[in-house]
């Protein structure tokens, strides 16, 4: 039988976070919660590749093999935590105000450079990125629609004096408010942030 304990002894003697050995493994970070919890026992093509990610022996995730466990137990780095760099990450989605696209390389350049080393930054920075990239798509389609509603507008000889500088100025706001929100709840220790994204 798999051990909920022990894969979660393992993944931590590795100094790995969930969010990390999920990305190793190729699983979602709530199949890895849920086998940690018990809720469900891995098999056949997860447990593989949780063995592999953890670069042990499918034996070492074995309850009756706490022998084994021992030997694993060298840890070879530990996860920090920082929190300075989360809230970080999530401002850093604000160099849009700055230059276009900025939104999508601060984060993506501070997430690839610390998501291995930091706890939290695997996961979060998926989640800033995700609804940035949501954020740029609506921001498309939404000027898309301001350009055929001047079109329209034109047939029938009607004005719309800063139709665009309108969307532009609603659209901003809406993804400065969002990242402050966030910033807020950052600094209040709360990392369930960004739920609704790509």
């Amino acid at each position: 039988m798999f051990s909920a304990t022990h894969i979660q002894a393992v993944r931590k003697s590795k100094g790995l976070s969930q969010e990390a050995l999920a990305e190793e493994a190729g699983v979602s970070l709530r199949t890895i919660q849920r086998v940690e919890q018990g809720d469900t026992v891995p098999r056949g093509h997860t447990l593989q590749a949780l063995a592999a990610a953890l670069g042990v022996p499918l034996e070492a995730l074995r309850e009756e093999t706490a022998p084994a466990l021992a030997a694993v137990q060298a840890p070879a780095h530990t996860l920090r935590e920082d929190h300075n760099l989360l809230q970080l990450l999530n401002l850093s989605a604000l160099g849009f105000l700055l230059f276009p696209f900025l939104n999508l390389i601060g984060p993506w350049l501070l997430w690839r450079a610390r998501r291995h080393d930091t706890e939290h930054v695997a996961e979060l920075g998926r989640r800033v990125l995700g609804f940035q990239i949501l954020w740029q798509v609506g921001c498309f389609f939404l000027y898309l629609l301001a350009v055929l509603v001047q079109l329209a507008a034109r047939t029938y000889q009607v004005r719309l004096p800063g139709l665009f500088l309108g969307v532009l100025v609603l659209t901003y706001a809406l993804n400065a408010g969002v990242v402050c929100y966030y910033a807020f709840r950052l600094r209040q220790g709360d990392l369930d942030v960004y739920r609704w994204r790509l």
